[in-house]
């Protein structure tokens, strides 16, 4: 799978879950986004630019008084349209669940590419169908410089492959754990994934533990006729 969209520099150190999405009465009709067989999240993705419905980063995207503050970049062109940020270390930290994931979905990002993660955060990117990419530091300051200098030029991730493209420069090799690397590029769930995979396995390692230690599912039988 492949993901090919325009990139926005944003790269402000220790960002935290709750600036991302802050939690309040105006999330109370929040719907969570996903994953499905339908909805693979490295697809070709153009933003509308709009920026109309949910907002991630509500407070360094409008001013006090309500209106857009023109030099949060993605308030600019061509980065309204932006499908893949360019984050700093330790991007999403805190605890709070989910939120700043499904916003910046909504919002239109596919991928982040950080130095590190939240690990709430990044559990929650696979859990919602946003890649979260881990390279150095040095490596995303230079993707950056590289976006700043011409921002019209597309990124591409590409998760089979495990690189970041850009035309003009080297592929930037990252890594994903397998387990949820093949979740995403399928299409499911990790547990259930597993589940399906090794079944047989499962069933026939709790068979051999049943003649083991017979009293055990004997008394479970009991409680549950």
């Amino acid at each position: 799978m492949r993901h090919t969209g325009v990139a926005a520099p944003f790269r402000q150190p220790d960002l935290e879950s709750e600036l991302i999405a802050p939690v309040g009465e105006e999330l109370r009709d929040l719907h969570a986004v996903h994953l499905d067989g339908g909805d693979v999240p490295l697809e070709s993705h153009r933003h509308d630019g709009s920026w109309t419905g949910p907002h991630a980063f509500p407070g360094f995207r409008h001013r006090p008084d309500g209106t857009e503050d023109p030099d949060f970049i993605l308030n600019r062109e061509p980065y309204r349209e932006a499908s893949i940020l360019l984050a700093g270390r330790n991007f999403g930290q805190g605890s709070q669940r989910a939120f700043a994931v499904i916003r910046l979905r909504q919002c239109g990002m596919r991928v982040v590419i950080a130095p590190s993660f939240g690990p709430v955060f990044h559990d929650d990117c696979f859990d919602f169908g946003l890649l979260p990419v881990a390279l150095d530091e040095r490596v995303v300051a230079r993707l950056a410089a590289r976006v700043r200098a011409n921002p019209a030029i597309p990124m591409t991730v590409d998760l089979a492959s495990q690189r970041v493209e850009r035309p003009g420069m080297p592929p930037v090799p990252f890594s994903i754990d397998p387990r949820r690397r093949s979740s995403l590029l399928e299409g499911r769930d990790t547990t259930l994934l597993e589940r399906l995979r090794h079944g047989a396995s499962a069933d026939a390692m709790r068979e051999r533990d049943r003649r083991r230690r017979p009293w055990i599912y004997d008394a479970r039988d009991r409680r549950n006729p």
